[in-house]
């Protein structure tokens, strides 16, 4: 049987994406992002802030996050969502998920959880609900575009005001951190994204030498070649892959399809993935590509060469 899996990594690195064509196999399941505190109808956790860091887990909470990432729901957690739930909007929402969830549970499925805001939480996911990690990292300078096309920022106080996670984890990148929180949301712009790519990536690197039976791949090697790659995962992680996962996967992937995203959509799934790894290269101007290159070099040395940045 397969483990239940969680896909992180940055926004903007294929976790949507990669979650989706392991969800391809009949014995797995999506769930999408359960620690993000913007999803709708309810945060599931009640963790305060995004990119959450539980040093220490009470039984109540242990049991939120087994059921909030689909690996049960008992009438005991039930109970605590709907105590915790402030409407009956959201009263609906958990019965409809307590029937669901528990169907798929009965037939022996497993979730895969999409959730880069599941970064600091994979250590305790891993050990304590044997869910695997598969890490996506992808090139600076293709993340910094997609954020740009986003126009999205970044808030560094969802990570300053955690204060255990900035001693045990990000105190090498305390400094910058804490001169960024107090302005609580900072646009988009390449100087402050390559910051946040660094402390990221430094992040899932450490991990990468610390759990050699975790899973890591780049977003351009799984774009580059994407039914051997995903035959490999699928084999990693103890799922057959079939002729029509082999057929749908070559669908949303295919030269076919478009290159670019559509304009002010987040996802749009159906790429012509080997076109997409430099599309990057087209969109930024050379100035911002020498500056990213120049604030990410220690850090991206480590996944890329220089004939990546060409």
């Amino acid at each position: 049987m397969p483990n239940p899996i969680l896909v992180s990594g940055l926004m903007r690195s294929g976790t949507t994406w990669t979650s989706r064509m392991i969800a391809l196999s009949p014995k797995m399941f999506y769930v999408p992002e359960p620690f993000n505190i913007l999803r709708e109808p309810i945060h599931l956790l009640n963790a305060g802030t995004n990119y959450p860091y539980f040093p220490e887990i009470n039984i109540e909470l242990y049991h939120k996050i087994r059921s909030g990432v689909g690996l049960s729901f008992t009438k005991k957690e039930f109970g605590i969502f709907m105590r915790q739930s402030p409407s009956p909007k959201y009263h609906l929402y958990h019965l409809v998920r307590y029937g669901t969830l528990n169907l798929r549970l009965k037939k022996g499925m497993k979730p895969v959880i999409q959730d880069p805001l599941a970064i600091f939480m994979a250590p305790w996911l891993n050990k304590e609900l044997h869910i695997l990690p598969l890490f996506l990292f992808r090139h600076p300078a293709a993340y910094i575009n997609s954020m740009k096309r986003m126009k999205w920022g970044f808030n560094f106080d969802w990570l300053a005001c955690q204060k255990k996670l900035m001693d045990d984890i990000l105190h090498d990148f305390a400094d910058d951190i804490y001169k960024l929180a107090p302005e609580k949301f900072i646009p988009f712009s390449v100087e402050t994204q390559a910051l946040v790519w660094n402390i990221f990536t430094t992040v899932m690197l450490s991990y990468k030498n610390k759990y050699p039976d975790w899973l890591f791949y780049r977003h351009e090697d799984l774009s580059r070649e994407p039914v051997d790659a995903f035959k490999n995962i699928y084999k990693e992680v103890g799922l057959e892959i079939s002729a029509p996962i082999i057929k749908k996967i070559e669908d949303f992937t295919g030269t076919g399809n478009t290159t670019e995203a559509k304009a002010g959509k987040m996802h749009t799934l159906k790429r012509n993935s080997r076109e997409n790894i430099k599309l990057w290269q087209k969109q930024l101007n050379a100035d911002d590509i020498k500056k990213i290159h120049s604030l990410t070099a220690p850090v991206a040395g480590h996944l890329y060469t220089e004939d990546d940045w060409r």
